[in-house]
């Protein structure tokens, strides 16, 4: 998990918080925060507001992850008694794969 957690250093993210469910990443630059998951695959989940405005991001997502950890994250009913912080989930191949990704999401 090292460097992952440098790649995101590299593009202006500070590590918030770590547990054994996520670890939160915030932008230095414009405060955006991002949820590294620990999958085997490079999983990462961005807040749905920043997704929801930007149709390339909608599209090349795998879809909608729900999770405790997503703090930051905005809160919706799914399948459990009440609402649940959700986010939208990209999966990388590799480490650069995901520092391409963060480069333009700085932009």
């Amino acid at each position: 998990m090292g460097n992952i957690q440098n790649t995101f250093g590299l593009n202006n993210f500070k590590t918030m918080k770590e547990t054994s469910k996520a670890v939160e990443f915030k932008n230095i630059v414009n405060n955006e925060v991002i949820y590294l998951l620990p999958n085997k695959e490079i999983t990462i989940v961005l807040n749905p507001k920043t997704v929801e405005a930007n149709k390339e991001l909608v599209e090349k997502s795998t879809g909608l992850n729900h999770n405790t950890s997503f703090l930051e994250f905005p809160k919706r009913e799914h399948t459990g008694n009440g609402p649940i912080c959700y986010g939208y989930a990209y999966k990388f191949q590799s480490n650069d794969e995901l520092d391409v990704f963060l480069r333009k999401l700085n932009n």
